[in-house]
């Protein structure tokens, strides 16, 4: 998994969200999406691996509409078989959006300890290989860069 996340670049879209790649959404979904202004950028890395990324410095309001927005654009595509990997703080409103929540959250701006990182692909492929169906999110929001 580390290998693969070191490898990618992610684009930044600045406050447009994004899907970086074709993918099966129910058409009503994709149309209020393309039709929207959203402040994230969601980003699929693989088939199975998605980044979840909030601007900075988003008044929390609006990340809290954002994130019912794309929680449920998630369970229209991936029903519940999508586990959400935190890489902030530790947020409340995200268990509430999905119950399937691993908390890995460090310090904004700073590199994870190894250990950490060790620990978020463990559970990312505990969760892949548990179901073939099972994909994984990576959300941050923090006050500087994205961590995914």
């Amino acid at each position: 998994c580390s290998l693969l996340l070191c490898q990618v670049s992610i684009p930044c879209a600045g406050a447009t969200g994004v899907v970086s790649r074709p993918v099966a959404f129910p058409s009503h979904v994709m149309e209020r999406v393309m039709e929207s202004h959203y402040d994230f950028d969601l980003i699929y890395i693989t088939e199975k691996i998605i980044s979840l990324f909030f601007l900075p410095n988003l008044e929390e309001h609006r990340y809290r509409t954002n994130l019912r927005e794309v929680a449920a654009m998630l369970k229209s595509k991936h029903q519940d078989k999508f586990m959400v990997i935190n890489l902030s703080e530790k947020r409340h409103d995200i268990c509430r959006l999905n119950p399937k929540v691993e908390e890995f959250g460090w310090p904004d701006l700073h590199a994870p300890p190894l250990d950490k990182i060790c620990s978020v692909c463990k559970s990312m492929e505990r969760w892949l290989n548990s179901d073939p169906h099972n994909v994984i999110v990576l959300h941050c929001k923090v006050r500087g860069q994205s961590q995914t």
